[in-house]
């Protein structure tokens, strides 16, 4: 009985705070980004894919770190106390909605998985993609992109190969490979996990942004930019991929809004767009130790806070 009311209180409070912190991140996070025109496109991509995750994170930690410690330290576990209600209830809401959120990681996988099988019939390796491995198809869609969130790899349509130059196949493949060492598609798989009503603007935003980050990785100079802004334009050309195939990355989707806004950043180019290579910046060590050691002196208050809040909860 003290198991079950020990899964049963933190199924609970991992869901309230989840449903709440989803609330407030799918209404507030455009106000975030009133200050963001001065970010790069990286840093812009980065701190929307933490706003998007910081629901499911901050759920997972609190209910690690400070309720289930607080029920297993604070709580007798000699009273036979009964589970009650309310914790039966949300804790089983919880377990459904975390199975609902497994279901729809896998299906997408596994959709993912059969459109590539398909695609990959008669295809052949190609080795100008290093370290990302290649693969010309027979099909014209997808003309150029990253399919797969474990194992991702590139895809080439013949026809789309023909279609650019060199110099432009060549900063293409650069702009996917940059997709694949963000994880992208790995992040978009997450996405189908803890997807909930209210966050489809913040993944489109997301989405943008992580385009025109890999934009800025793919380019040095503005040569590079032009060629990039060339494939893009004969790439929209072509029918996007699978809508099925939910852990794909494309180089051109749809002509619209985004891809004009990304022509026109490549047109004119800057060079403070250029991705540098990120440095550990020793000034935040003492912030980050005085920020562990407030945390170990007020963590003990913190558990007997949060037991109190718990029980609460759960009268």
């Amino acid at each position: 009985m003290f198991a079950l009311r020990c899964v049963g209180v933190s199924l609970s409070f991992f869901l309230l705070l989840y449903s709440v912190l989803s609330l407030l991140v799918g209404r507030g996070w455009r106000l975030v980004l009133r200050r963001a025109d001065k970010w790069t496109a990286r840093g812009l991509a980065d701190f929307l894919f933490l706003l998007r995750s910081f629901p499911l994170a901050a759920a997972v930690l609190s209910t690690l770190l400070l309720v289930l410690p607080s029920f297993l330290l604070l709580e007798p576990s000699v009273v036979t106390e009964p589970v009650g209600e309310i914790p039966l209830v949300l804790g089983g809401a919880c377990l459904l909605l975390l199975g609902v959120g497994v279901f729809r990681a896998v299906r997408a996988h596994r959709r993912t998985s059969r459109a590539v099988s398909g695609w990959l019939r008669g295809a052949t390796i190609d080795s100008h993609c290093y370290p990302v491995p290649l693969f010309r198809i027979q099909t014209a869609s997808p003309a150029l992109a990253v399919a797969g969130g474990l194992s991702p790899l590139v895809l080439l349509s013949n026809k789309a190969a023909e279609l650019l130059s060199g110099r432009e196949l060549q900063t293409a493949l650069r702009h996917e490979v940059a997709h694949v060492r963000q994880r992208d598609n790995l992040k978009k798989m997450l996405f189908r996990f803890c997807e909930v009503p209210g966050m489809s603007s913040l993944e489109s935003a997301w989405a943008e942004a992580t385009e025109m980050a890999a934009d800025d990785a793919a380019v040095s100079n503005s040569c590079e930019a032009l060629d990039l802004a060339s494939a893009l334009i004969k790439l929209s050309r072509f029918a996007p991929a699978s809508a099925s195939a939910t852990l794909t990355t494309g180089l051109a989707p749809p002509a619209g809004s985004a891809l004009n806004a990304r022509i026109a950043r490549l047109v004119q180019w800057d060079e403070s767009r250029i991705e540098r290579t990120r440095t550990f910046s020793w000034y935040w060590t003492p912030a980050a130790m005085g920020a562990l050691v407030c945390i170990i002196a007020t963590y003990s208050p913190m558990l007997i806070r949060m037991h109190e809040i718990t029980e609460w909860l759960v009268r």
